[in-house]
C-alpha cells in the first residue's frame, strides 16, 4: 500500500496530478476549435501549465478554487465572442469529467484499500482518462454545444457543474462523510448528468417537431400557390385561344382594334396577378431549410401587402457541411423580420428585394428594404439591445454578429444609402 505521507506517496500524487492536467489540456485542444496559431498555443501551454499544476497541487481551500482559475484563464484567452457559451461549456464539461474521474478513483480505493498501490493508482487513473477520452470524442456530448440548441445545453452543463462543486465542497471541507455517503453524492452527480441529457433530448425533439410542422405548413402554402397558378394559367390558355379565334373572325368585320384592346387588357390583368408570381424562383433553392425560410417570409410579406421581388436564377444546392444550417436560417430570419417591421412602419411605398447569386464557389445573398431617413448609423443598430419599438427584444444585428463570428469565411456587410437598408452575406458553397 502507498502511504500518502511518504516520499512514494508524494511522487504518485504528483504524477497523477501531472497526468490529469496534461489530459485536460490535450482534451481541450482536441475538442475546441481555436483561431490561435500553433506557436501561440505552445507559448500559452508553457506559461500556464506549471501555474495550473501548482495551484491544483496546493490542496486545501486554494485547491478548491483551482478549477475556477483554470476555466477563467482558458476562457479569457480563447473566447471568440463576448459571451462564448460554446467555449465555456467545453471548459465546464472537461472540469466536470475531471471531478467524476477523481471521485471514481477516490471511491474505488475507499472501498478497496488493499489495492492502493503505486502501480494500481496509476493504472486506474490512466484507464479513467482513456474512458473520458472515448466519451468526449466518440459521442456527441460536446458537439451538442454547437447545434441550434447549444445555449440550452450550456445552461444544463452549468447547472450540473455548480451542483457538483457544491457537493464537492460540502463533502470535502464541511462534512466528514463515510464511503456510503460519498457513493450517494457521486450517484447524485452522475444522475443529474444523465437527467439533464434526457431533458435536453426531449426539448430538442419538441423543437425539431415544431420546425418540421412549420416546414410542412410552408410546403402546403407553396403547393397550394403552385396549384392555383397552374389552374389560372390553364384557364388563361383556354380563354386566350378562344379570344385569338374571335380576333381572327372579327378581323374580317373591322372590329380588330376593339378586340385587340380587350385581349391586351385581359392578358395584362392575368399575367400581372401577384399571386401568380408569389414564389417566383424559389424552386431554384434546393436546401430544404433555406427554401422553407424563403417561403415562410415571402408569404408573410405577401400577406402584409408589401411590395417585393425575389431573384434566384441559378440552382442553389445544399449549404456546405461546414455551416450549421440553423445559424444561417436564423441570420436570414432576423434580417427578414427587421425588413418587414421597417416596411410596415415605412408605408405603402415600402419594398423588400432579395437577390441570390452564386459565382466562383461563393454564395451571395442580398436583402434590402426601404428605410426611413434617420440619424442612426450601422454601429448604433448593431449594439446589443438596440430597438426602436416598444416591448421588443432588440437582438437583431447584434445577434447576427454573434452567430456569424463562429465562422471564419462568412462575410456580412450592412449599408444605409439612398433610402435603402442593404444586408449582404457572402459564404463559400
Amino acid at each position: 500500500m502507498v502511504n500518502l505521507n511518504s516520499t512514494s506517496g508524494y511522487i504518485v500524487a504528483t504524477l497523477i496530478l501531472f497526468i490529469n492536467t496534461f489530459c485536460r489540456y490535450s482534451f481541450f485542444y482536441l475538442l475546441t476549435p481555436t483561431r490561435k496559431s500553433k506557436k501561440y498555443n505552445l507559448l500559452f501551454i508553457l506559461l500556464t501549465f506549471p501555474v495550473i499544476l501548482l495551484i491544483n497541487g496546493v490542496g486545501d481551500i486554494i485547491g478548491f478554487f483551482a478549477p475556477f482559475i483554470e476555466i477563467f484563464i482558458f476562457y479569457i484567452v480563447y473566447r471568440q465572442l463576448t459571451l462564448d457559451y460554446r467555449l465555456c461549456g467545453r471548459l465546464l464539461m472537461l472540469d466536470l469529467f475531471s471531478y467524476i474521474t477523481f471521485g471514481a478513483s477516490a471511491l474505488f480505493f475507499t472501498l478497496f484499500t488493499n489495492y492502493y498501490t503505486m502501480v494500481s493508482v496509476i493504472i486506474l487513473d490512466v484507464s479513467l482518462n482513456i474512458f473520458e477520452y472515448i466519451i468526449l470524442t466518440k459521442t456527441t456530448i460536446i458537439e451538442k454545444l454547437d447545434d441550434e440548441y447549444g445555449l440550452l445545453y450550456f445552461y444544463l452543463i452549468l447547472y450540473i457543474w455548480i451542483s457538483s462543486m457544491v457537493i464537492y465542497y460540502l463533502t470535502t471541507y464541511v462534512f466528514n462523510i463515510d464511503a456510503v455517503s460519498y457513493i450517494i453524492a457521486m450517484v447524485v452527480v452522475v444522475s443529474q448528468l444523465f437527467f439533464s441529457l434526457f431533458v435536453y433530448s426531449i426539448n430538442k425533439k419538441i423543437r425539431q417537431d415544431k420546425l418540421s410542422l412549420q416546414q410542412i405548413n410552408d410546403l402546403k402554402i407553396y403547393t397550394q400557390q403552385l396549384e392555383s397558378s397552374q389552374r389560372g394559367l390553364r384557364k388563361f390558355k383556354h380563354d386566350y385561344q378562344n379570344m385569338l379565334l374571335s380576333l381572327k373572325l372579327s378581323a374580317k368585320k373591322s372590329h380588330d382594334k376593339e378586340l385587340i384592346d380587350k385581349l391586351a387588357e385581359y392578358s395584362s390583368k392575368t399575367l400581372e396577378d401577384k399571386v401568380l408570381w408569389q414564389f417566383n424562383d424559389v424552386d431554384n433553392v434546393k436546401d430544404e431549410l433555406l427554401k422553407s425560410l424563403f417561403i415562410s417570409k415571402l408569404n408573410r410579406i405577401f400577406q402584409n401587402n408589401i411590395q417585393y421581388s425575389f431573384e434566384c436564377r441559378i440552382v442553389i444546392e445544399n449549404l456546405s457541411n461546414k455551416y450549421n444550417s440553423f445559424d444561417i436560417v436564423r441570420i436570414l430570419g432576423i434580417v427578414y423580420d427587421n425588413a418587414i417591421e421597417e416596411s410596415l412602419e415605412f408605408g405603402d411605398e415600402a419594398k423588400i428585394d432579395t437577390m441570390i447569386y452564386q459565382e466562383n464557389g461563393e454564395l451571395e445573398i442580398e436583402i434590402r428594404n426601404s428605410y426611413r431617413d434617420t440619424d442612426l448609423t450601422i454601429q448604433d443598430i448593431k449594439k446589443s439591445g438596440f430597438t426602436t419599438k416598444k416591448n421588443h427584444d432588440g437582438l437583431g444585428l447584434a445577434n447576427i454578429e454573434e452567430l456569424s463570428q463562429s465562422y471564419n469565411d462568412i462575410f456580412i456587410n450592412y449599408q444605409i444609402k439612398d433610402g435603402w437598408f442593404t444586408f449582404l452575406m457572402v459564404m463559400s458553397i
